[in-house]
């Protein structure tokens, strides 16, 4: 089945709310037949629906998957682990925002991850610290996904509803400072991951960030 297919079968609001089977479609689809090494910033324990959602569509769309979440509510995770756990799964409990965390996460897992979604707290600074820290954990040809970008126009999420606000810092201009360093052509950087960032893609509240492959320099 297509992944529409599957996360309406299993609930989640990537298809439920948003459409993110359109990106999700593009560019997982190739890997559906290779093992892939996927890791999932949030469980789900703050829907209504409860955590799980996720966890099943990728269980069922890749035949072939070393999985790992990233969650930063304990009492929800255990939980949820005692009644739906299923071994080759991994959840690291912790803040994706905390740096020291994340090297540990790092150190543990290897990295050398196929595919990064941050689908967690949404709050401007955990959104840049996550893909500033694990972007090197990615593989080359591999991509990261960032949900929600509307939050980087709610308040409630330190974004900035008027768009004008300088001191205001959103994972949304940080974008935007990607897409200049794309576009200056030889004259330096202002983001470390530009150096090897092939491209963005973006649609309603979501983007891909796609890491070059080993060939291309």
């Amino acid at each position: 089945m297509a992944f529409l297919e599957i996360a309406l079968k299993h609930g989640t609001d990537k298809v439920t709310k948003h459409q993110f089977h359109f990106m999700y479609g593009k560019y997982l689809e190739s890997l559906r037949g290779t093992r892939v090494k996927l890791l999932e910033i949030g469980l789900g324990c703050d829907v209504p629906y409860g955590p799980g959602a996720s966890y099943w569509t990728w269980l069922e769309y890749f035949p072939d998957l070393e999985l790992y979440f990233i969650e930063n509510d304990v009492e929800c995770t255990h939980r949820w682990a005692e009644l739906q756990w299923i071994p080759g799964t991994t959840v690291f409990l912790g803040d994706q925002a905390d740096l020291s965390f994340l090297d540990k996460f790092i150190e543990t897992t290897g990295g050398n991850f196929d595919v990064i979604i941050d689908d967690g707290g949404h709050h401007m600074h955990e959104q840049i610290t996550s893909i500033k820290k694990l972007w090197k954990t990615i593989k080359p040809g591999g991509v990261y996904f960032c949900e929600d970008l509307e939050t980087s126009y709610f308040p409630m999420f330190d974004g900035d509803p008027s768009t004008k606000d300088v001191y205001k810092y959103t994972m949304t201009k940080f974008i935007f400072e990607l897409l200049d360093d794309k576009m200056i052509s030889g004259r330096g950087t202002k983001h470390k991951i530009s150096e090897d960032l092939q491209s963005i893609d973006c649609m309603r509240e979501i983007c891909a960030f796609v890491k070059n492959t080993s060939e291309i320099l």
